[in-house]
């Protein structure tokens, strides 16, 4: 009974943010286009970049929202009302604290913006003002409750009740920069939307978690011990935003504004096909970290498996999808000059996003676990593998470099973390044979790169329009999710073990 209901909850909170994501992406795309459309090459391109500052800036949480998460697993598997609404109270007074800080640093990167960034004509006020409305919007979780929230539900394996409140406000919130970028054509009314948006995000979860826990409150005993864990954290806030943010902030400083504004067109795409998969992920930590606190170690490593072949059907779906389609989508999609990449351009993206999935299942299994520190030296060496190699190439390759420099990082970020997830968590299980496991699927990657060469050119050569380019590759999807799953199915027992798990669900589901 236990099992099923922790099925259902993983299921629950992928749906949840999954599909309003569907929609979101969508209603981006649009977003995409008619932001370089009404603001240009180079002022799409400072919009991106502002949104790669705005996250160095919030570096400041540090990861506590993910030390609240961790702290709160244990009292929400026992029930514990009293040591939740500690944890609770100690929170919401980090977190304000938190987002003073953030403040100052907002204020300190907007004058040295002013003073010492180059800005084309006519770009540096608007720049500046987009910077720090949105930044200072970002603040009204810190200092309201909607991060602790997120934070309670999350522990709770409830996740989907915030899902659906912030994805519905980013719905909304997309729909509205369309409009008014189109009317005003400038920077600064984006900046107004995401204030007043943020605003009522908050308002509505206040509403949301107060009828959903009415019980959850501010006490006098707070409990802040999930402090000491941020120390480890901030170095994993660091390493991730670098492994994944740094590539824009190199093409700005580099090449400028429009290849910044190319780049983020193909990475709009990429980028939001991991956030799917990573949806997925968030499901799985949750309930880990369930499984965790319960003791219940000896079903964690039967739950991996499982969920590894989900992610290398989605990995492999996705990744291969998006080698053959992106190109012909964009062409049509943007159909400006110049935004058609060569293709070892877009096989080093599709190569990112094939890592970052397969990726996930291990990520699970550490965060759950609480082993940021162990982590954080890995995400380090990662991050400066992908910075120095970057910087070395960006010259002789361009964008190819960078792509090259970070795909090598996360193939050394997967050696590194089998090894740390078989020697501190799954310890009976080899690191050789989980790394064996992660080098034969890198090794089809590549092989199915090579063969869909022709398809990608033939693709590219077809006359389509928007309509019949994304039907052309959601059946390419269908397509290589079903051959996929279907020789997996036949040759891995997990997959089978996955199918069956689903299967029931479903049945209950309709039962009920």
């Amino acid at each position: 009974m236990v099992i099923k209901l922790r099925t259902k909850k993983i299921a629950l909170n992928m749906i949840s943010d999954i599909l309003p994501y569907i929609l979101i992406g969508i209603v981006g795309l649009i977003k995409v286009s008619v932001l370089i459309n009404y603001v240009g090459d180079v002022g799409n391109g400072y919009y991106q970049v502002i949104n790669q500052i705005i996250a160095y800036v919030f570096l400041a949480q540090a990861g506590f929202g993910d030390a609240v998460i961790y702290k709160l697993y244990k009292p929400f598997a026992e029930k514990n009302k009293d040591d939740i609404n500690a944890i609770y109270s100690g929170s919401r007074k980090v977190f304000r604290i938190i987002g003073l800080i953030i403040l100052g640093i907002i204020f300190i990167v907007s004058i040295c913006l002013y003073l010492f960034y180059g800005f084309e004509d006519g770009y540096r006020n608007s720049a500046l003002i987009c910077f720090f409305v949105i930044s200072t919007s970002y603040l009204i979780s810190y200092f309201g409750k909607t991060q602790t929230y997120m934070a309670v539900l999350s522990a709770a394996q409830e996740k989907y009740i915030y899902s659906l409140v912030i994805n519905s406000v980013k719905l909304v919130c997309d729909i509205l920069i369309v409009i008014v970028v189109m009317i005003f054509r400038n920077l600064e009314s984006i900046a107004v939307v995401i204030l007043i948006m943020k605003i009522l995000e908050e308002i509505i979860m206040r509403m949301v978690v107060k009828k959903k826990y009415p019980w959850l409150e501010e006490i006098a005993r707070k409990d802040t011990s999930m402090v000491s864990m941020t120390k480890d954290l901030v170095w994993l806030q660091i390493g991730y935003l670098v492994l994944n943010n740094i590539d824009a902030i190199l093409l700005m400083a580099f090449i400028g504004p429009v290849m910044v504004s190319i780049y983020t067109s193909y990475n709009f795409i990429l980028r939001y096909l991991n956030e799917v998969s990573s949806r997925v992920e968030l499901g799985a930590v949750y309930s880990f970290g369930n499984v965790f606190a319960k003791q219940e170690d000896d079903k964690a490593y039967p739950l991996f498996k499982e969920f590894l072949m989900l992610f290398i059907i989605l990995a492999l779906s996705l990744s291969l999808t998006f080698l053959v389609g992106i190109r012909p989508f964009v062409n049509i999609w943007i159909n400006k000059d110049g935004y058609l990449l060569d293709y070892i351009v877009i096989f080093f993206f599709s190569l990112t996003l094939f890592l970052n999935i397969i990726y996930y299942p291990l990520l699970a299994l550490i965060n759950a676990n609480g082993l940021f520190k162990d982590n954080k030296r890995h995400i380090f060496i990662c991050a400066s593998i992908n910075v120095i190699l970057s910087v070395v190439l960006i010259k002789p390759f361009g964008i190819s470099g960078i792509l090259a420099a970070t795909s090598l990082a996360f193939i050394v970020n997967l050696f590194l973390k089998t090894g740390l997830v078989t020697k501190k968590i799954i310890k009976n299980v080899k690191h050789s044979e989980l790394i064996k496991k992660y080098s034969i699927l890198v090794l089809v990657f590549l092989i199915f790169s090579l063969l869909l060469y022709k398809l990608e050119a033939f693709y590219l050569s077809l006359d389509l329009n928007l309509i019949t380019c994304v039907l052309l590759l959601f059946v390419t999807f269908v397509s290589i999710l079903l051959i996929t799953f279907g020789v997996l199915y036949l040759v891995n027992e997990d997959t089978r073990k996955l199918f069956e798990r689903v299967k029931g669900l479903v049945r209950r589901k309709v039962r009920s």
